[in-house]
């Protein structure tokens, strides 16, 4: 019997993160999970003991090159090599450019852009050593069309998604896909942009035959 595939999610939560983990361990993949906090970890752990897959969790902060590191080691040891890695991490401050602080535009850029490469390189690295792969970014529309009072997740989700297509078009050729997928809408249960609708494009992403892989995806109301 085949081993079971893997998903690891960087930046685990509820919401999307947690609905992401459940669609795939639905599936039977083995879930390892990525979080800052411990709690959201134990309570991702215990959402996922229903479905009977093999489970990981790691603490580590996304901004921490050694943590991340440490944290694919870990996974990789504990339920092989990601055959998906989705970015996830988010921070959101409600500023205009004239209000936004140094502190809290670093802190956008670290968690969206720094955090971001850090999995990107962890997770390639790991890929390239099993000659496959899928990493997938979440941006929102504001990565694309900036809003005034959201100047911060409007300029840390543009970097990532520029940080996304630059990886896509330097593993071009490889058997390693980048995608992105743009939500472009609050997240929120009940709406068109209900977290279990969202884990879908993504577990289409997963299991897109490679030769037609979107990279591109962007998820609307309509």
């Amino acid at each position: 019997m085949a081993e079971p595939k893997t998903l690891a999610i960087l930046g685990a939560g509820p919401g999307l993160g947690s609905a992401l983990a459940r669609r795939f361990a639905k599936a039977g993949w083995s879930v390892a999970l990525v979080a800052r906090r411990t709690d959201v970890l134990d309570a991702g752990l215990a959402e996922l003991a229903r479905f009977g897959v093999n489970t990981y969790g790691v603490q580590a902060d996304v901004t921490d090159r050694p943590g991340v590191e440490s944290a694919f080691q870990r996974i990789v040891n504990a339920v092989g090599v990601p055959d998906v890695v989705i970015y996830n991490a988010s921070i959101y401050q409600a500023e205009g450019v004239l209000d936004l602080s140094n502190e809290a535009l670093r802190l956008a850029f670290e968690i969206h852009v720094v955090g971001a490469l850090n999995t990107a390189q962890c997770a390639v690295t790991a890929m390239q050593h099993a000659d496959h792969g899928v990493l997938v970014f979440t941006v929102n529309s504001l990565a694309r069309s900036p809003e005034a009072m959201s100047a911060a997740l409007s300029i840390g989700k543009g970097g990532q998604l520029n940080l996304a297509l630059s990886l896509e078009r330097e593993l071009d050729g490889t058997n390693i896909r980048v995608g992105v997928v743009t939500v472009c809408g609050p997240i929120s249960a009940g709406t068109a942009y209900d977290p279990d609708r969202l884990a879908e494009v993504y577990w289409e992403l997963a299991t897109q035959d490679p030769a037609r892989f979107e990279r591109d995806r962007v998820v609307q109301a309509h």
